[in-house]
């Protein structure tokens, strides 16, 4: 029998918030998602932020980059009301808390509004968006992080635009 592992709530939530947003990644890369995975990607980005937030460890930091990735499950999903609505909170606590962001989390933002404007069909609002992410993630210093930036833009690009 497995030894019971006991958790503080505390902990509950750090644990439950990193497990759900690792969980995320595996479905973004698939390229064909069953609605059911839709759900569970939505489900899973949701449940990260929520853990997150009760988490006395949360930052405003965290809660902008949750509200991308739910953002970003609703894109996926191709579900237009709720993308919109998460990204401009993403977008807004972003610019709000400028001065605690990495430089990666602006790009990040514009690219959450660019998808789910476009997925709404306001195109030109989208490549305003998706052209402002651009100039933002030339200007990521750390190499590592620019990199990654660079990987989810064109992979946006090919899946959303």
């Amino acid at each position: 029998m497995p030894e019971e592992i006991k958790y503080t709530i505390e902990e509950a939530n750090k644990y439950f918030a990193v497990r759900f947003n690792n969980a995320i990644w595996p479905l973004l890369e698939k390229a064909r998602k069953t609605e059911e995975e839709n759900n569970e990607l939505i489900n899973l980005a949701h449940a990260s932020l929520l853990h997150w937030s009760k988490s006395s460890d949360c930052t405003n930091v965290n809660l902008h980059r949750g509200e991308y990735m739910i953002a970003i499950a609703y894109i996926e999903a191709k579900r237009k009301e709720p993308a919109l609505y998460h990204a401009k909170r993403c977008k807004e606590f972003t610019d709000e808390h400028a001065a605690e962001n990495d430089d990666f989390d602006l790009p990040y933002a514009h690219l959450a509004m660019a998808g789910a404007l476009y997925l709404n069909g306001f195109k030109e609002d989208a490549d305003k968006h998706l052209a402002e992410a651009v100039k933002l993630g030339e200007a990521i210093k750390g190499e590592g992080d620019k990199k990654i930036f660079i990987g989810d833009l064109k992979s946006a690009e090919e899946k959303y635009f």
